[in-house]
């Protein structure tokens, strides 16, 4: 896997001077990033091949995850400092509580979980320390700290999903559903979006900020890649390396 780089924006930009800042936050958060969009358990997927216990994990943790997005949205559009940036999130934010929740309730229903399940189940470490870092990032946090969580969450769903886009469909339509989701234009353009406002806010700020912004960036991959191992290995715990920067 590609190796971080540790240097600023501005010594990326000596190296590479027709980076994005964007760029820059992905190379500062290898190899994690590619970790997270590369997970054997996004690959199986595309091919079909996941486990029913381990997709149904999956969903689960994620329809739990799903008010919290939600909330993280929320404080994005109040923060966000033009009508244009608080248009673009609010309309994900709709598709979010309306297309997407569709889709969870008719998954579980073809996986075979039951109402109760879903509907009441606590989220697991890993997902608990996902949603704090959304939260506070958005909440307590700048603009800039709540639109880096975000772009990471997806853009690295929009990675994998145009990835996965790529082979003939699985034949369960809750993972043919759910590539499709990530790998329609309409993401695509909301992830570029997020890219493009995040270029222009996070190049502006001092190098300090900057710094702060790769940090969360780097955080959210690692969490990206943990949330995957999770359903795909059923192991629930929060890796060491994660708990000890909590």
């Amino acid at each position: 896997m590609p190796e971080a780089f540790s240097g600023s924006f501005q010594e990326f930009l000596t190296t590479t001077p027709d980076a994005r800042f964007t760029d820059w936050l992905t190379a500062r958060a290898e190899p994690h990033w590619s970790a997270a969009t590369g997970h054997a358990f996004t690959k199986a997927i595309g091919d079909g091949t996941t486990p029913d216990d381990a997709y149904a994990r999956y969903l689960i943790e994620d329809y739990t995850f799903i008010t919290d997005l939600a909330s993280t949205l929320g404080y994005l559009v109040a923060k966000a400092p033009s009508m244009r940036s608080k248009a673009r999130l609010s309309g994900f934010l709709a598709l979010l509580t309306s297309e997407e929740n569709n889709y969870f309730l008719r998954s579980f229903d073809a996986l075979g979980v039951p109402a109760a399940t879903y509907e009441t189940a606590a989220q697991g470490p890993v997902t608990r320390a996902f949603a704090d870092l959304l939260l506070t990032s958005s909440g307590k946090g700048t603009y800039a700290e709540g639109l880096a969580c975000l772009l990471c969450a997806e853009w690295c769903y929009l990675t994998w999903g145009l990835r996965e886009a790529q082979k003939p469909r699985p034949q369960h339509f809750y993972l043919a559903e759910w590539i499709d989701l990530h790998a329609v234009e309409g993401f695509e353009s909301f992830v570029n979006w997020i890219r493009e406002e995040m270029d222009a806010v996070g190049s502006a700020l001092g190098a300090a900020e900057q710094e702060r912004l790769a940090v969360i960036f780097t955080r959210m991959s690692m969490l990206e890649t943990a949330f995957f191992d999770a359903a795909w290995t059923g192991e629930a715990a929060l890796p060491a390396d994660l708990a000890a920067r909590s």
